[in-house]
């Protein structure tokens, strides 16, 4: 039996997203997603993949949640649409900028409170704890760098993708 070209795309998208961790289910259908030009239902989303619209609706939940997808209503319709970026780099640049702002700003500001909070505490266990939290700082540091250059890198490659256009 051969595979249709669709098909193959699909399950090259499906191995990549279940390298980051997602499940089967979540990666087969941000690979038909991907693939899909326009929105898709949610009904015809559960039918495309073979899974129960229980099972794809709540994957759909976290996919939404990540900025890989976008859920969306049409005006007049009850029915709920995703679509998919097609554009990875731009999806790519969006996820770490969200990154950016909602985890590492926010833990930068909430850390030296935490630490200052320990730092009147005694205990063998809180000064353990402190050096953990010290660490994790030092870390969210560089790594608040490295999406910055991160980010950098893929607008220049977004511009150069743009050029090949």
């Amino acid at each position: 039996m051969t595979i249709s070209p669709r098909d193959e795309f699909i399950d090259i998208i499906s191995k990549n997203c279940q390298v980051d961790g997602f499940d089967e289910l979540t990666s087969k259908i941000v690979g038909t997603l991907f693939i899909e030009p326009k929105e898709v239902a949610l009904e015809d989303l559960a039918k495309m993949t073979g899974y129960s619209l229980s099972a794809v609706s709540t994957s759909m939940k976290m996919v939404v949640r990540t900025g890989l997808v976008k859920r969306m209503k049409k005006p007049g319709s009850r029915k709920v649409y995703f679509y998919m970026e097609k554009d990875m780099i731009k999806t790519i640049m969006q996820i770490m900028q969200r990154k950016h702002e909602l985890v590492i700003t926010k833990t930068k500001k909430k850390l030296p409170n935490i630490i200052k909070k320990y730092g009147s505490e005694k205990s063998k266990v809180s000064k353990d704890e402190l050096q953990i939290i010290k660490a994790y700082q030092k870390q969210v540091l560089v790594f608040e760098k490295v999406i910055g250059s991160l980010i950098q890198m893929l607008e220049g490659a977004d511009s150069s993708c743009k050029k090949i256009k």
